[in-house]
């Protein structure tokens, strides 16, 4: 089991949100993807590193097969996390949620970049554009090549 004090809400809200930077929309199902990436510490370490090059999910696996060996486990107990922090994420007027997409709202002011972000926030904005990038590919595919039980 997944420790929820370290993946919290919050950390959802920065993992959503510094994908959301790149993609401006997303299928519900894409961002519940999102999370179980950045809460395994040696996958965000490599998504993370400049000189590592992750154009696609299977180059991903490929690659590093330990960073989605336990993919299902993690997407499952942290689906709560990633739920609430998406519904908190609306409530604060942050995105839009309409037929299943989830959209950033016109007028937002969150900034990523900021000084006083905590290490492990910083690594996720820092992980995010190879992560997006990754994320391209059509959400039935990646749930697919994760190998995610619903």
């Amino acid at each position: 089991m997944i420790k929820s004090i370290y993946h919290n809400e919050l950390i959802g809200i920065i993992s959503l949100m510094s994908i959301l930077q790149y993609h401006k929309e997303m299928s519900l199902g894409k961002a519940c993807l999102i999370l179980p990436f950045f809460s395994h510490k040696s996958t965000l370490g490599i998504l993370k590193r400049k000189n590592s090059k992750i154009r696609s999910l299977e180059e991903l696996i490929v690659k590093y097969p330990s960073s989605c060996s336990n993919y299902n486990e993690r997407f499952q107990s942290l689906l709560p996390v990633t739920l609430n922090s998406i519904i908190l994420l609306k409530r604060m007027g942050l995105v839009n949620l309409k037929d299943g997409i989830l959209s950033l709202n016109k007028q937002n002011n969150f900034e990523l970049e900021n000084k006083s972000l905590g290490y492990r926030a910083k690594d996720i904005v820092q992980a995010s554009k190879k992560l997006a990038d990754i994320l391209v590919d059509d959400t039935s595919n990646l749930y697919l090549q994760l190998r995610v039980e619903l």
